[in-house]
């Protein structure tokens, strides 16, 4: 592990990279900015335009930069971080504050989403609100994040261990799923097995990320596991994969790494540890069946992933309608092929991770002032 030595004034809630390897990270004194071997490159402080904290950060097309802190927006150039290019304060009860914040491939729009359970859509060429997402959450709203390759949808999550679907451009939500009735199995393809009492916890939902395909999501859920849905086009995205039994408490982050996005899955959570998944076989399968359009029995249960033995990863290498769907089943499966490897016990509680794409490395935001940096390998 390597200690990044310029530090926050406390703890770091959130960090974020983009593909030219620059690193923000956030907190109540202001984002601060790396390069990927962590030099210090830059700051924005809080004053009395950037109110304290600042929740969330995440880069734009090119040079852009945003930042969500209270109830504001605010939108930079990182060649010149001395004001915002704009400057969005939303409406809604202060109490409610923002928590991920998330840009389109295009660069077009932003997304941020609140306590509240509403999702704001900012066009960015104006820095105003083009629509609000509301009254399908019904309390946090955890993580959004928009879909590669399909325009106008993005996905939600929250505490109400709710997965939702939208299309932004009308407001209207596509499919939404609800994960409290898809429990951990008790026992395993082994044999039987008591599962932990963490695992019987309901799977409020943390945080999401998509596959760059667009046709596989991941989500990090308080029961510890990580699911995997799949779908393309219009279709509904269905479960395909059950990752549990490696964090045996919340997990809190899930990314598809920059540097490995056809292979290497990374997770983190409250246990403290930090997981990479090999799901190279299971991603290349479930985009080539969703490609092809490939329709199988609606009775296949999903696969669900115990951990393995000696496991390693190679880093190198709905229809439109709105649909409830409790313990539906999904419509295809995936091989048991996906093993992990344990990073590393991280020293203490996690709250956010990013990757670096030259390096190989995951950055870790914490409960502590400095940004630690683990390298990963074959």
């Amino acid at each position: 592990m390597e200690e990044w030595q310029v530090k926050h004034s406390g703890e770091i809630l959130c960090v974020a990279s983009n593909q030219a390897d620059q690193i923000a990270s956030c907190g109540d004194d202001g984002v601060l900015l790396w390069s990927s071997d962590g030099a210090h490159t830059g700051s924005i402080l809080v004053d009395q335009s950037l109110p304290s904290p600042v929740s969330g950060v995440c880069f734009g097309a090119g040079t852009s930069l945003y930042c969500t802190a209270g109830r504001q927006v605010c939108a930079f150039d990182t060649r010149s971080l001395t004001s915002p290019l704009w400057r969005l304060q939303l409406g809604g009860c202060d109490d409610d504050e923002l928590n991920q914040v998330s840009v389109n491939e295009k660069g077009s729009h932003v997304a941020a989403c609140d306590d509240a359970g509403e999702i704001h859509v900012i066009e960015v060429r104006t820095g105003k609100v083009c629509k609000t997402l509301r009254r399908q959450h019904e309390n946090v709203c955890t993580s959004v994040q928009f879909r590669p390759r399909r325009g106008a949808e993005l996905a939600t999550c929250g505490l109400d261990c709710k997965l939702v679907r939208w299309d932004y451009s009308c407001g209207r939500p596509l499919q939404r799923e609800v994960l409290s009735k898809l429990t951990i199995s008790e026992t395993s393809s082994a044999g039987a097995q008591k599962a932990s009492p963490q695992m019987l916890n309901p799977p409020f939902l943390h945080q999401i990320s998509f596959h760059e395909s667009g046709s596989v999501l991941a989500a990090a859920a308080e029961d510890g596991a990580i699911r995997l849905f799949s779908g393309c086009g219009k279709d509904a995205m269905k479960l395909a994969h059950v990752l549990e039994g490696v964090h045996p408490s919340s997990a809190c982050q899930v990314q598809f790494s920059s540097f490995a996005p056809d292979s290497v899955l990374m997770s983190a959570g409250n246990d403290r540890r930090i997981v990479a998944w090999n799901v190279s076989t299971c991603v290349s399968q479930l985009t080539t069946r969703r490609s092809q359009g490939k329709k199988t029995p609606s009775a296949v249960t999903a696969r669900r992933s115990k951990p393995a033995s000696a496991a390693s990863v190679t880093a190198s290498s709905a229809s439109s309608n709105t649909c409830d769907t409790e313990a539906q089943l999904p419509t295809d499966t995936v091989s048991d092929t996906i093993s992990h490897s344990v990073v590393g016990m991280h020293p203490t509680k996690i709250n956010w991770l990013t990757t670096c794409t030259s390096n190989n490395k995951v950055v870790i935001a914490d409960q502590t002032a400095a940004l630690k940096a683990y390298a990963i390998s074959g």
